[in-house]
This record gives C-alpha cells, sequence and structure tokens, in this order.
C-alpha cells in the first residue's frame, strides 16, 4: 500500500497540473499572436485555445505521449476523436482530468468554422 501510494505521488509529480498547463498554453500562444490578440475577438480566441490545447496536452501526458500527438488531432480538427478524448480523460476520475474533460467535450459543440479557428490559435502553440 505505502509503495502504490508513493508511486502514484511520484507520478503526480512529473505531471503538470491542469491550471499549470492553461498559464503554459496561452503564454505559447500569445507569444506566436500578432496585434489580433490585442483585440475582444482575439482574445477569445487565445482563451479558447488556451483552454483546449491546455486539456489536449493533459491528455497527452497522461497517455506518455508528445505534444505531436496533441497537432495531429488538432490539425485534423476531428470532433469525433476529440470526444473520444474527452471520454477518455473522464474515465481518470481526477478534477483534472473531468475539467479537461468538459472543456473538450464544449469545443465539440461549437460550428466547425469556429473549433478550426480555435484550433488554429492552439497551433501556433506547437
Amino acid at each position: 500500500m505505502i509503495l502504490v501510494d508513493l508511486q502514484s505521488e511520484m507520478s503526480g509529480a512529473r505531471q503538470d497540473r491542469l491550471d499549470q498547463l492553461f498559464a503554459r498554453s496561452k503564454r505559447e500562444i500569445e507569444a506566436h499572436t500578432d496585434e489580433l490578440g490585442d483585440t475582444s475577438t482575439g482574445r477569445y480566441f487565445i482563451d479558447e485555445a488556451a483552454q483546449l490545447l491546455s486539456a489536449l496536452r493533459l491528455w497527452a501526458q497522461n497517455q506518455y505521449r508528445s505534444d505531436q500527438v496533441v497537432r495531429d488531432i488538432l490539425e485534423a480538427g476531428d470532433v469525433v476523436a476529440l470526444r473520444r478524448v474527452a471520454h477518455e480523460l473522464r474515465q481518470r476520475s481526477t478534477a483534472d482530468a473531468e475539467t479537461a474533460s468538459w472543456t473538450i467535450a464544449g469545443m465539440t459543440s461549437k460550428s466547425s468554422g469556429e473549433l478550426m479557428a480555435i484550433a488554429a490559435y492552439a497551433l501556433r502553440a506547437l
């Protein structure tokens, strides 16, 4: 039991929390955004993209996968794949995974044009 608890703590220490991933994603997107980021529309897309990117990064981190798989999902804009990721996150039963799951699920209800615009902003960070 102690070994399991220690392994859980150790594995958790190596993984970023969702709020850390969000802050990192937002910084990286903003670093690659021109003056459009100074408009209310630009800020909306930056925030939405940072939420999506951080949620996908949490999923990739839990799968021991790199940002390349995140890039592939964003480039494809595949709603079915996003729903699968949301489902997998929900099964992890952690607060961060649940939040990330709902974030991704919410993205899948957006129009395809809006989702692709959000994905395009997120891709700036990768």
